[in-house]
C-alpha cells in the first residue's frame, strides 16, 4: 500500500496507457498517397484509390484552390507560386502525419493532398493539406 502512495500507481498507469497511445498514433509517418498528374489551371484531377475507395467514390483535387491555400499560408499571391505536383493522400491523423512532440491531434483518417510548389526564388517546398489545414513538410 505504501508504494501506491509514493507514486507506484503512476508506473501502473503508464504501463496501461502507453501501449494504447502507441497503437493509436500508428507509425506517425506519411499517409498513403497516390500520384496524380497535374491538371491545367481551372481543371480538376480525379484521384485513384486509396482516397477514392475510402470516400466511396472518386475525389477531385482543385488545383486552383490548392495553389491558393498554399500561397495564403506563405503570404504570397497564387500567381507567385507554381504547382509542380499534386497527389491525393489519406493522412493518419488531424495533424496530417506531422505532429510535433506533445502536440495533440485527432485520431481519425483525414482525406487530403500533398503538393510540391516552386517558389519565386526557384526553390521547391512540399505541403500537406486536408480538413481545412495546410502544413509545410519539414525540409
Amino acid at each position: 500500500m505504501k508504494s501506491w502512495r509514493r507514486g507506484g500507481w503512476a508506473v501502473w498507469m503508464c504501463a496501461a496507457i502507453l501501449p494504447a497511445s502507441v497503437a493509436c498514433n500508428g507509425l506517425g509517418g506519411a499517409g498513403t498517397a497516390t500520384s496524380e498528374p497535374v491538371a491545367p489551371p481551372g481543371e480538376t484531377v480525379t484521384a485513384t484509390p486509396p482516397l477514392a475507395a475510402l470516400s466511396g467514390g472518386a475525389a477531385t483535387l482543385d488545383k486552383a484552390a490548392i495553389t491558393g491555400d498554399v500561397a495564403a499560408s506563405l503570404g504570397l499571391a497564387p500567381d507567385d507560386i507554381e504547382l509542380v505536383l499534386v497527389e491525393a493522400a489519406t493522412w493518419p491523423d488531424g495533424c496530417l502525419g506531422l505532429a510535433e512532440t506533445g502536440q495533440v491531434c485527432s485520431q481519425a483518417l483525414v482525406e487530403g493532398w500533398r503538393a510540391v510548389v516552386r517558389l519565386p526564388d526557384g526553390t521547391e517546398r512540399r505541403f500537406r493539406g486536408g480538413n481545412g489545414r495546410v502544413i509545410a513538410e519539414p525540409r
